[in-house]
């Protein structure tokens, strides 16, 4: 997925350059980016799934800019701007699957199957996203696992695409997507915390002599 990423951004670099000459911050690509969300989850919700895929393309678009036109602009992304980026993400994903939820209501009826698989795809990708969080906030890098948010919403796209009345299979793969990148981070966390740091790790003489406390004696 890193390797389509990367193939999607470089004709997209004149655009950033344009941008960039235009004093366009990072910041407002990124607000952009929601507001277009937000106009996908009403397309969809009132069943226009044509115009909702135009408007996701849209909000993916400015997911992809953001973040080189901060690398362009050459300070960088912000740590303000790294967590308005993330928060973004989520908004966004609330948006799309809340249109798709409210679309497949008014069209066709719910099944308690379908709803649990839509709760399971929107919960799951909050949770890609949050058992990264908390890892890089002990200092762990944590980016691994399959069904990080690219990879969803190529499945969400291609849900579009075959309709509402195939969408069920399609939440059953974001699903399974997310929930095993979790139990991947998970995972790797659990290694990770396992194995002590070697500044931590002391020789047994160093332990010698020490009581109940850590206290000499």
């Amino acid at each position: 997925m890193e390797n389509l990423k990367r193939a999607l951004r470089r004709p997209l670099q004149p655009l950033v350059r344009g941008l960039d000459a235009l004093g366009c911050r990072p910041d407002y690509l990124t607000l952009a980016g929601v507001l277009a969300a937000l106009l996908s989850g009403i397309a969809l919700a009132s069943g226009n799934r044509t115009l909702g895929v135009f408007w996701l393309l849209v909000s993916l678009l400015c997911d992809l800019l953001d973040g080189d036109l901060a690398r362009r602009s050459g300070s960088g992304q912000s740590r303000f701007g790294a967590f308005l980026d993330s928060t973004a993400d989520r908004i966004s994903e609330t948006f799309f699957l809340g249109g798709l939820l409210i679309g497949r209501y008014e069209l066709l009826s719910l099944t308690w199957g379908w709803i649990l698989l839509w709760v399971l795809a929107l919960s799951g990708g909050y949770m890609v996203s949050y058992a990264r969080a908390r890892a890089e906030g002990l200092g762990l890098a944590c980016s691994v696992g399959w069904g990080d948010r690219a990879s969803r919403m190529l499945v969400l796209i291609l849900l579009l695409i075959f309709g509402y009345r195939a969408s069920g299979w399609f939440l059953l793969a974001m699903a399974l997507l997310a929930w095993f990148t979790v139990y991947q981070r998970v995972s790797l966390v659990w290694r990770e915390t396992r194995t002590p740091p070697a500044s931590a790790a002391a020789s047994p003489g160093a332990t010698a002599g020490t009581g109940e406390g850590g206290e000499a004696v």
